[in-house]
């Protein structure tokens, strides 16, 4: 864990919280702690700030639980427990300090994701650092030249991003898209994974343009037919759904270029890992980010459980992330494979798989093969 973050989170639960307010915090997040039998002060004794913070600090351990009970302790302030009000000191020096650390703290749900996704300047092949899809681009023959280019890539070569723009997904970048992965894919020895890394990537491309559509759509078909989203969510979502069915994405992708929305997919390689992950320049409401937080099986607690829980469309369709968490369950053992990022002006999503682990399991599926 980053020390920086340790002495501040410590500075801040040992300044704002009494002790039976961290075991109550606590006790949320893990009901197995218990600050008087850890802290080994008996349970008629009062325990200092800086030995309740000590204490809490060396049970939680990781980073990721660390944010957590600051969000909790978020959730908490302004509200009466335990015999005095929460205020937080040193709030906002340490919501900076966790942004200066890639947490990237949500206000709407106060929540921290943390962004695994920034460019770098990464390539080996210079024309894949950007490819802009707004404007016309001879996608086979630009293609077949970056076959020809990779001849010069080696196994070793493993440094590289590329990055595609563009207003839609249609059907022919989608098949570029797939070639690129491969293509890459192969020379990493990695090909036989190019079917899932493709369709977990192609199906967040799916959800980016369908994001910014939406907004689109909000703005210039349904708020002058007098529909709210917020009020009549089923109203808004059976006109957008008859929207795509009877004239696909046509229209709207008329309105995108015509204010010049458009969104990111990257697929970046490093020696350590591969990660792939689309930036949607929009943001979405925060009934939408709860319900996705829910769908990617992120813990939900206090306010936001409570909205979620009121939400009649929170088990809305996700057959698209449902794919992708079941092709990552097989490629990743972590708790939360694709991962959100909410911005104020744009939104990530995506997921970083280890390098290491993938070769196992190419090798595995290999082996099972023989």
């Amino acid at each position: 864990m980053n020390k920086e973050i340790q002495k501040a989170f410590r500075d801040v639960v040992a300044t704002s919280l009494n002790s039976d307010q961290v075991n109550a915090l606590g006790q949320q997040m893990d009901r197995r702690f218990d600050i008087h039998e850890l802290s080994g002060f008996g349970t008629k004794i009062a325990i200092p700030g800086t030995a309740a913070a000590e204490t809490l600090l060396h049970f939680l351990k990781t980073e990721e639980r660390v944010v957590e009970f600051f969000e909790r302790m978020l959730d908490q302030e302004g509200k009466f427990i335990y015999d005095s009000t929460v205020k937080l000191n040193y709030r906002d020096d340490f919501i900076r300090l966790l942004g200066k650390n890639k947490w990237i703290f949500d206000v709407e749900t106060k929540r921290f994701l943390r962004d695994p996704f920034f460019a770098e300047q990464l390539n080996f092949l210079k024309q894949l650092e950007m490819i802009d899809l707004r404007r016309s681009i001879n996608l086979p023959a630009f293609s077949q030249q970056l076959q020809e280019d990779a001849v010069r890539l080696k196994l070793e070569d493993l440094n590289w991003q590329v990055t595609i723009r563009t207003y839609r997904l249609t059907g022919e970048i989608a098949t570029f898209l797939r070639d690129i992965i491969s293509l890459l894919l192969m020379k990493q020895n990695l090909g036989s994974l190019s079917a899932e890394i493709y369709t977990c990537l192609n199906e967040m491309a799916i959800n980016a343009s369908k994001a910014t559509y939406k907004v689109l759509f909000e703005r210039h078909v349904a708020k002058p037919a007098g529909v709210d989203p917020k009020i009549e969510y089923n109203k808004f979502a059976s006109m957008f759904r008859e929207e795509l069915e009877e004239h696909g994405d046509e229209n709207l992708h008329k309105l995108a270029a015509a204010e010049d929305k458009y969104f990111d997919v990257i697929f970046r390689s490093t020696d350590a890992n591969i990660a792939c992950w689309t930036t949607n320049y929009t943001s979405i409401s925060r009934p939408e980010k709860l319900r996705l937080l829910q769908r990617l099986n992120y813990t939900m607690f206090g306010e936001n459980l409570a909205e979620l829980m009121e939400d009649p469309h929170r088990e809305g369709a996700g057959l698209g992330i449902n794919l992708i968490l079941t092709i990552l369950g097989r490629l990743t053992p972590e708790k939360h494979p694709l991962k959100p990022v909410f911005y104020q002006d744009r939104t990530k999503i995506g997921f970083v798989l280890k390098r290491e682990a993938l070769v196992n399991y190419v090798a595995s599926r290999q082996t099972a093969d023989t």
